[in-house]
């Protein structure tokens, strides 16, 4: 039997349909839907909208709207969330029934610590209601608090149906905002970005300049020998956030881990290359800082981190390569070949960082060869420079 729909759901409803579903961002979504439930009489004076979602640094985000206030977005970080609270939550009793669930705060007690602040602030009534989706390994949840007097059946009834209204909505950006993290994370924001927008085909491909930043572990495969393979793995994510928080922090992309080393690149606009440059130089200065200052406080008998880095300026193929059903999102060409190959320039040489003789030119700044070296893979040797 189809259920009865009031006239001031009916409203919303209708809004959803017409207009909300024109709203990507679930900010503004939110907004505006808050704003029509308070409107049409219901008596929230506060609304909480909770979403897990799938990245590798949130678990979830939450915003809470307060009569009279800012709405406030709060994300909360796998490191930091506190389970034991969670446990505690109308969320997590909302999670683990998949019903709502209602307290009427002047009339029942409850152990929930946000139930007892909500009481101390005033709050009568509290409703919670799942936010149905297809997806039953994220939950998600709508709540509604009222200051002003309890809620009615008939609020309860409309509340809950604006909630399996606004659901699918709500599913369809939280899906799209997964689908765009999780594509930066594995390929990269430019990378991913390019994949999101359609450039999906093999073979699909850009000719960009850029400059070519590799970057390594020394002496890493005695390390895998003599080390548990979970010290393996903390010591290259060690490594891998000093690195990659210097190339992101100078505007460069990170497009591939290949065991212990690394590719970035920092586009490059033809007329004015020497940006490109600075914001390469900038990273590994960055990046070497760091490996100091972590090497001086890692702990008595950890091995201090070594590395390699090289840089190059050329034009690279920025696309899909591989099979058929299963792609890679990369840059791939001659100069992507040549900047790898310095790497193993600068091991022979001692040195922490080289860069290429076009690099050296484009770049503007002070650099001292360090004479010229043949090249793996290339027919004529290559004159090496480091900064001064």
């Amino acid at each position: 039997m189809t259920a009865f729909l009031s006239d001031r759901v009916r409203a919303i409803t209708d809004w959803l349909l017409l207009e909300g579903n024109q709203l990507v961002d679930i900010d503004q979504l939110f907004a505006q839907l808050v704003d029509r439930v308070a409107q049409s009489g219901i008596p929230i004076g506060r609304v909480s909208l909770n979403l897990e979602i799938l990245h590798p640094e949130v678990v979830g985000e939450g915003r809470v709207w307060l009569c009279g206030q800012a709405t406030g977005t709060h994300r909360l970080n796998r490191v930091d969330t506190d389970m034991a609270e969670y446990l505690r939550s109308p969320v997590h009793r909302v999670d683990e029934t998949g019903m709502p669930f209602r307290v009427r705060l002047t009339d029942e007690v409850t152990d929930m610590p946000l139930l007892g602040r909500l009481t101390r602030e005033g709050f009568l009534d509290y409703f919670i209601a799942p936010i149905q989706v297809q997806d039953k390994h994220r939950s998600a949840a709508m709540s509604f608090a009222s200051k002003r007097s309890h809620f009615n059946d008939d609020d309860i009834r409309d509340l809950t149906h604006i909630v399996a209204a606004v659901s699918p909505i709500l599913e369809a950006r939280v899906v799209r905002n997964i689908a765009r993290d999780l594509l930066a994370t594995y390929l990269g924001a430019g990378a991913g970005d390019r994949v999101y927008a359609g450039q999906i085909s093999r073979g699909d491909a850009d000719n960009i300049f850029a400059a070519i930043l590799f970057a390594d572990l020394r002496s890493f495969t005695r390390f895998t020998a003599d080390n548990l393979s979970t010290t393996v793995m903390e010591r290259l994510n060690h490594w891998f956030d000093l690195a990659v928080d210097a190339v992101e922090a100078h505007g460069g992309e990170v497009l591939k881990f290949m065991g212990d080393g690394m590719l970035a690149i920092f586009p490059a606009d033809m007329l004015n290359p020497r940006e490109a440059c600075g914001q390469a130089l900038a990273a590994a200065a960055t990046l070497h800082q760091a490996v100091i200052t972590w090497n001086d406080a890692c702990p008595h008998g950890q091995t201090p981190i070594d590395y390699g880095l090289s840089l190059h300026l050329g034009h690279v193929a920025f696309g899909n390569i591989g099979g058929k059903r299963r792609l890679d999102f990369t840059v791939v060409g001659p100069a992507v070949n040549l900047a790898s190959r310095l790497l193993e320039v600068a091991k022979e040489l001692d040195s922490h960082f080289v860069v290429s003789t076009a690099f050296a030119g484009c770049s503007g700044r002070a650099m001292r060869s360090v004479g010229v070296h043949p090249v793996r893979g290339l027919d004529h040797p290559e004159e090496i420079f480091v900064p001064c």
